[in-house]
């Protein structure tokens, strides 16, 4: 959190230089669990409590009928990485309860993570009919946060966008307005998508949510996250549309890349001759390559966890899952020699292996293993193993008969 409150004084100097435009919204930023770092003065004289009160007794600020369904949006946000927004009742300094209206923003860092929440909170007592913040409060909300910001009206008509939206797309507001000029921006393969998925929004009223790819004031593509929330007025029509539009490129590059990474591996794991298999770290199976299920006849449902056992040879299943067990306890490479029943029934010999994978603190991870088929080789080996039997006990007999024959060659000299 040290960061986190380094930045502070610098966003308290922003928000004292715009009291003017803003002297109704209280604002907050709070930690990715809920720990207020910041509130402004506003919002302290609203309430009338310290910033460390503040942080230790909310809860008794909000009112009791609305108790259960603040704290709901509160685990909501601790647990999610979207924008909210929630009417509730809170205490006043003076005792008496103020309808309010909070929007909280995400702030991401570069996994994703939420690592703070930008809070704005707007009295609505006097014109609770009215839907949304003044002009100034808007306009003060949608310049701070760090995302692009527009509304539409009900039809999906452009009517706003921030400054944050003109800097990165190089179109001033006059170029932005408008129904559709917006998925002009977006790359091609994006387009039909963003679309379609828009017009079902419009057309129902639900949450819009869409990733795709905006074209930038120098000409490249980045990945963002669009979202959309309805507002709407006392009789439940639809008003206009808020919407913001959040870089994720960095984390969209990574999980392509990782994605890419896992289709490789797939292909090659389904390329080597071997059955292949993955495990968490107590051993539960949860990956079969296709030459597991092509061999065994089974699907995933069938052998994940420890589903595998259902195709091993009864006489032998015991020892293996306890010596399987043992090498998952101790985290230990383990390695054994078994029948495996084949999708026609027939059971065949396999050497199998598994190797723990550890972080970087040494904890296994999950388990790789593989089943590689020995039939031929045993069946080599144990033909040889016959034949060696066979030898020795011909040597055997023949080294008797040699004794026998010494002896008996003995006798008739001794007899001369």
């Amino acid at each position: 959190m040290a960061a986190a409150t380094s930045e502070t004084p610098e966003f308290t100097s922003s928000a004292t230089s715009r009291s003017s435009a803003s002297e109704s919204v209280l604002l907050s930023v709070t930690d990715a669990v809920g720990t207020t770092l910041y509130a402004s003065p506003q919002l302290l004289q609203f309430t009338g409590l310290s910033l460390d009160s503040l942080n230790a007794g909310w809860p008794e600020l909000v009112h009791p009928q609305d108790g259960a369904r603040v704290m709901a949006q509160v685990e909501s946000m601790n647990e999610s990485a979207q924008q909210y927004q929630i009417e509730w009742r809170i205490r006043r300094h003076d005792g008496q309860y103020r309808w309010v209206r909070t929007t909280g923003y995400p702030q991401l860092d570069a996994s994703g993570q939420v690592q703070q929440w930008i809070i704005g909170t707007v009295d609505i007592e006097e014109a609770r009919s009215k839907q949304g913040v003044s002009g100034e409060d808007f306009s003060f909300l949608a310049e701070l946060i760090p995302q692009l910001v527009w509304t539409t009206d009900p039809t999906g008509f452009h009517t706003y966008f921030n400054q944050r939206w003109t800097d990165y797309t190089g179109y001033t507001l006059a170029d932005s307005v408008g129904p559709d000029m917006w998925n002009n921006l977006l790359h091609p393969d994006d387009q039909q998508l963003a679309r379609r998925v828009w017009g079902h929004s419009l057309a129902t009223g639900d949450f819009y949510e869409i990733e795709y790819r905006f074209k930038s004031r120098e000409g490249g593509y980045r990945w963002f996250l669009g979202q959309a929330l309805p507002v709407r007025n006392e009789a439940g029509e639809i008003e206009k549309w808020f919407g913001t539009c959040t870089d994720i490129h960095d984390q969209k590059m990574q999980e392509l890349a990782l994605r890419k990474r896992e289709q490789d591996f797939t292909t090659l794991a389904n390329a080597i001759p071997q059955l292949a298999w993955m495990a968490d770290e107590t051993g539960s199976i949860f990956w079969y390559n296709d030459r597991w299920f092509g061999f065994t006849g089974t699907t995933l449902e069938e052998m994940q966890g420890w589903g595998w056992q259902k195709v091993h040879h009864p006489d032998y299943v015991d020892a293996v899952r306890e010596k399987f067990r043992m090498a998952i306890e101790a985290g230990e490479l383990w390695e054994d020699t078994f029948p495996l029943r084949r999708y026609d029934g027939e059971y065949r010999w396999f050497l199998s292996r598994a190797v723990p994978v550890r972080d970087d603190e040494g904890r296994v991870l999950r388990w790789c293993g593989t089943n590689t088929d020995v039939t031929e080789q045993k069946q080599l080996q144990e033909q040889l193993e016959r034949a060696y039997s066979d030898l020795e006990a011909k040597v055997m007999f023949r080294t008797l008969d040699l004794e026998r024959e010494v002896q008996e060659l003995r006798q008739q000299i001794g007899k001369k």
